[in-house]
């Protein structure tokens, strides 16, 4: 009666250090793929991890209180992303003078800024796309934009932060 518990001890020992040693290897396997995946994505200083998204409830409230606004240009936003390559986007907040707005950014300086009634449409850009949306008035604007020049006739936009 007592080797039969003892085989049981024996057993039971023998699957707690083999549940250990699968969860360790686990363990391992993830922070070797979070590291790797962590290697793709583009180091940012603490300041531009994350644009302050406006919350809902006061989103909600606005519209409420204000009605809708104009009529966004999404069209233009989609085409301007999917004609140029490297764009990283920058978030205008509204203020008391300029309603919200974005600035495009392509990889050779070319931008576009187009207003905004609200940010659900680049909460939804940023999940479909993949982009990081950064707050302008925390990170500022590339110095490629500010040296790029528009082709002779582009009647292009206003100057960023102007």
């Amino acid at each position: 009666m007592i080797a039969d518990h003892g085989g049981a001890l024996i057993r039971l020992v023998a699957l707690a250090v083999a549940l250990a040693l699968i969860l360790s290897v686990v363990w391992i396997a993830l922070g070797a793929v979070k590291s790797r995946l962590e290697r793709r994505m583009p180091r940012l200083t603490p300041r531009q991890r994350h644009y302050d998204w406006e919350p809902r409830t006061r989103q909600i409230a606005r519209q409420l209180k204000v009605g809708a606004g104009p009529r966004e240009d999404r069209d233009r936003i989609l085409s301007f992303l999917d004609s140029r390559t490297g764009v990283e986007v920058f978030v205008e907040p509204r203020t008391v003078m300029h309603p919200l707005s974005v600035v495009l950014v392509a990889r050779d300086g070319e931008w576009v800024r187009i207003e905004l009634n609200d940010d659900r449409f680049l909460r939804e850009l940023a999940r479909t796309h993949g982009l990081r949306v950064q707050d302008a008035t925390r990170v500022g604007y590339p110095e490629r934009m500010r040296r790029y020049r528009r082709p002779h006739g582009d009647p292009g936009s206003d100057a960023p932060g102007s």
